[in-house]
């Protein structure tokens, strides 16, 4: 029961209300998935090799990685047309509904079946690794159904244009999550993440248990995980921010000469952006935080914008920044805001979408840009659809999951 709590409160499940893609998959098992049920595919890595070569002794390691499980399905490509949408919601921009992505991301029989976050990071040889929080894990039944499945924490996807690879801890017939905190009863959900020096950084919230009931759960501190490329091992994970007021992680911006790291702090009905940013790129560097006139090194509370989700984007494109939120408080609107800097202030706001799936139990939220997939000047945006019903996800497959648009004409 305790997982209900966290997705009602929190905005982290997802729901879809839409007919399923028309994406199809290998039916030929050797090909389809390299076995749900297939142990030769465990990666028993020790705990030795997991927690070796930590960068900075000065900071505590603060979890592990779970034995490795690799689900792999090999995809079978049809061609399909992005479908343009319409509605008086939103003016001046062409919006698409993303079938290639959809597809992608509409699950058949075993394996990762739905999840929410849905953060992504090019890698160098053109795949893209996707970082998702709570997944389901199981199987897909032929009426659509997952009642099989069991729901983790966070895993990885790895995609490129025929591959579609689950990483998970545990075992397939009890999964767990990937990544997992030392402490018993917390857990992690993922953050934003950067490839840096041939390794992948990325950030986590370190969750925990504070009371009972659907609002006993907290933000304890921000941690910093280091993998290795191409073979995505766990070399380091340690506590980076011990603030459990700004959630900093929210999103990556790599500029010129800092990475910035975006995080938000909740009042009342309200989500607020906060910056900080890491010289050079490299996360593990001393993190700067802008105070609203300069750069200190302590966390500020100052604001560089309100009515943020708890996930959000923001981007660099032709010289201005963008900052894109899905309206808060269980809204429908993707907005869009400008910049000429990447702390702020942000302005003319635009609507660039109206997720037609909100209304009743239904609900939507934090969308996302993903830079690597838009081309030609358009946006490639994710958003999580989810449902209070929380035992509809199980009655159907099409439920809690990413769904995808094409924005063009935006600027």
């Amino acid at each position: 029961m305790k997982k209900i709590y966290f997705y009602i409160i929190s905005f982290l499940l997802t729901a879809c209300s839409e007919d399923s893609p028309k994406f199809s998959v290998s039916r030929d098992k050797s090909l389809f998935d390299t076995g749900i049920y297939d142990s030769d595919s465990v990666n028993n890595a020790n705990e030795q090799e997991i927690t070796n070569d930590i960068y900075d002794a000065a900071l505590p390691q603060v979890g592990i990685m779970s034995s490795l499980i690799r689900d792999e399905l090999i995809l079978e490509h049809i061609s399909c047309t992005d479908v343009e949408v319409s509605s008086s919601c939103w003016d001046g921009v062409k919006t698409s509904k993303y079938c290639k992505w959809d597809q992608m991301f509409t699950r058949y029989e075993n394996g990762w079946t739905g999840a929410d976050a849905t953060y992504s990071v090019p890698l160098s040889d053109g795949r893209v690794l996707w970082m998702f929080g709570d997944t389901f894990i199981g199987t897909v039944n032929k009426d659509r159904t997952r009642n099989q499945s069991k729901m983790i924490n966070n895993t990885f996807v790895i995609t490129d244009e025929n591959e579609f690879v689950t990483l998970y801890g545990g075992t397939r017939t009890n999964p767990k999550a990937l990544v997992v905190p030392n402490e018993t009863d917390d857990w992690y959900w993922p953050f934003d993440a950067t490839v840096y020096n041939g390794e992948l950084q990325m950030l986590l919230a370190h969750m925990q248990r504070v009371g009972e009931g659907m609002w006993g759960f907290a933000y304890k501190q921000v941690d910093l995980a280091i993998f290795s490329l191409p073979d995505l091992t766990l070399k380091s994970l340690t506590m980076k921010i011990p603030s459990s007021e700004i959630s900093y992680g929210s999103t990556l911006m790599e500029d010129k000469d800092y990475t910035y790291i975006y995080g938000i702090t909740t009042v009342g009905y309200n989500k607020y952006a906060h910056v900080a940013r890491a010289s050079g790129g490299d996360l593990r560097a001393v993190w700067e935080f802008y105070n609203g006139s300069e750069w200190v090194l302590e966390p500020s509370n100052y604001r560089i914008h309100d009515g943020v989700s708890d996930q959000f984007s923001v981007f660099k494109k032709n010289g201005k920044y963008y900052l894109l939120t899905h309206q808060i408080i269980f809204g429908k609107e993707i907005q869009l805001f400008e910049s000429d800097f990447p702390i702020g202030p942000w302005h003319g706001k635009k609507t660039v979408y109206c997720t037609p799936e909100t209304g009743g139990d239904v609900f939507t939220y934090n969308s996302f840009v993903h830079p690597e997939l838009s081309m030609n000047d358009e946006l490639i945006i994710s958003y999580n659809i989810n449902s209070f019903d929380f035992w509809s996800l199980f009655d159907n497959a099409d439920l809690y999951r990413p769904k995808f648009i094409k924005v063009e004409n935006w600027q």
